[in-house]
This record gives C-alpha cells, sequence and structure tokens, in this order.
C-alpha cells in the first residue's frame, strides 16, 4: 500500500467528497439526529454534543500520519449543501485491508448519491492507496444499502448472527466484500439484463415442498436476486429443484439432512445455477435464510 498522509478531495460530475469542516456541524447535525437516518446504524439518533464529539474525531482524524481513516463530507457539488458523510477506515496504519460505511441526510436518499459517492472512494482506495480489499457490512433489511454495496463491486460474503448491538438489541449482518483485482469482474455480472422466462423453463419458484414447509418472503429484488426465510417443520421435506438462479442457503435454525449429510445451525449451502439439488429433510424444527443471487427479472 502506498501511505497517503494527506486527507483528499473527491469529485464526481454531481458530488464532492471533502474533509469535514467546523462549519458542517449544522449539517452533519441534521441527519444524524433523524432516527430514519440512523435506523440502521450503531450510534444515533445524535444530541447536539454528540454530532460535534463526532464532527471534531473527523476533524482531528485528518491530521493523523500514517492514515487509518479517511472521513470524508459529502457535498451536492451544485448546490454546495452537505448531504452525507462517508468513511474509509484501514485495519491499521500501512494496513492493506479497508472497510466503508456512509450515512446520506433522507432528502438525499433515491437520487444514487450513495453509489456515486462508493465510486469515488473505491477507486480511491483501489487506486490511490492501492488497498487489497474493502469490506462494508449492512443489515440483512437494509436492502438499499445492500444495492449500493454490489453497485460498488463488493460481493456477499457472508452472514453473521446477532453480531452488531444497534438499538439495544443484537442484530444480524450481511457481510461484503470485494478484492482489487475481483472488482471489474464483479461489475461486468452487474450488465446481465433482466430477460423473460421461456414457456416452459424451470424457475426459482415455487419450490415443491411438503405442507410442513413455509416461506415468508423479505424482498423479491435484492442485490440482483432474491431474499427470503424458509420455515420447516420437523420431518417435513423441500423437493429436489433446478435452479436458474445460483443459491445460498444459510441455517438458521435446526438441523436438516441434505444430499445425504447432517447439515447444522450456521451452515452455509451453495447451489449452483442450473444443476439438480437434493432435496432436504429437517431433523428438527428448521429456520433456513435463502438467496438467490443472479441478474434481476428470473425470478418466478
Amino acid at each position: 500500500m502506498q501511505s497517503n498522509p494527506i486527507q483528499p478531495t473527491l469529485r464526481s460530475e454531481r458530488l464532492v467528497l471533502r474533509p469535514h469542516l467546523e462549519s458542517d456541524l449544522e449539517a452533519v447535525h441534521a441527519f444524524s439526529s433523524d432516527a430514519d437516518v440512523c435506523r440502521y446504524m450503531q450510534w444515533g439518533p445524535n444530541n447536539l454534543e454528540q454530532s460535534r464529539s463526532f464532527l471534531e474525531g473527523a476533524i482531528a482524524n485528518q491530521r493523523v500520519s500514517p492514515k487509518v481513516h479517511y472521513d470524508f463530507v459529502i457535498v451536492e457539488a451544485e448546490a454546495a449543501t452537505v448531504v452525507g458523510s462517508f468513511t474509509l477506515r484501514l485495519n491499521k496504519p500501512g494496513g492493506e485491508l479497508g472497510e466503508i460505511g456512509y450515512v446520506l441526510a433522507r432528502e438525499a436518499w433515491g437520487k444514487g448519491y450513495a453509489s456515486e459517492a462508493a465510486e469515488l472512494v473505491m477507486k480511491f482506495a483501489f487506486e490511490d492507496l492501492k488497498l487489497h480489499k474493502i469490506s462494508a457490512t449492512c443489515e440483512p433489511f437494509n436492502f438499499a444499502s445492500a444495492k449500493v454495496l454490489q453497485k460498488a463491486g463488493l460481493v456477499l460474503e457472508g452472514y453473521l448472527q446477532k453480531h452488531i448491538f444497534i438499538k439495544g438489541q443484537w442484530r444480524d449482518t450481511l457481510v461484503f466484500g470485494c478484492v482489487r483485482e475481483d472488482r471489474a469482474v464483479n461489475l461486468q455480472k452487474l450488465q446481465l439484463k433482466p430477460r423473460l422466462l421461456t414457456v416452459g423453463e424451470v424457475t426459482a419458484v415455487p419450490v415443491p415442498h411438503s405442507p410442513g414447509v413455509s416461506q415468508a418472503w423479505l424482498t423479491s429484488l435484492f442485490a440482483g436476486g432474491s431474499l427470503y426465510h424458509l420455515f420447516m417443520r420437523a420431518g417435513s421435506r423441500l423437493g429436489s429443484i433446478t435452479n436458474v438462479l445460483d443459491q445460498y442457503v444459510i441455517v438458521l435454525n435446526g438441523t436438516l439432512t441434505a444430499a445425504g449429510r447432517r447439515v447444522e445451525r450456521g451452515a452455509i449451502l451453495h447451489c449452483p445455477s442450473a444443476v439438480e439439488q437434493s432435496g432436504y429433510e429437517a431433523d428438527s424444527d428448521v429456520e433456513l435464510l435463502v438467496f438467490r443471487l443472479g441478474p434481476a427479472g428470473l425470478q418466478g
């Protein structure tokens, strides 16, 4: 990694990512005190002193060398309005691993600013700092953030149960990552176009199952695929199926038998697309989280 002790300013067509200033306090406090903005954050909603403390810390980080924190304020270029904050944190001084995080003011939602800012930071991290890998986390229900991470070239790497303490409770988290040399391939996969299924083509759903199986869709479109809970009563069975989408099945609770082997809580089953999968038999009550990945539009 190449050391860069200076806090840079990054620019795109619509945004400027620059170091924080003391004069940013009012704008920073406006979004950091908004309960909806902070819904998935470990911090907030902030009072004024907490916002001031954050700002002072971000400014202090600018003077640290070698740098570990790159804290940017997100500014709408045309209006010169502060609309959020973006952080790149290294694992150690001179380290080659980084983690990104961001927050946007409510009025900036739905404009593509998070993706635009993420693109700037990813290029800075890989091209200027020469980092090896960038990681990020988000809640399973934070679909907007998950899509931002995928558009930035990160891919889903894991699911951690009750891993982050937020708003008085332990919550699950998704783990995303991108290695520098893999980013171009990851981004290329996003260019796959939605298409209509041909008559008679096998779809991802419905899954043939016994009466003891039920599913609850969390979203029909998640980072280019689908995400849902699957519940199996002890003794119930999921039939075999051939998917048109790559699928990951995470065993949240219980024990099942798949392809003749016993699978317990915490296991992740990868089911490649276009390969017939054997059925699942529930040895106990089972709770599964299923990610069907692939180009949007292939859901049945």
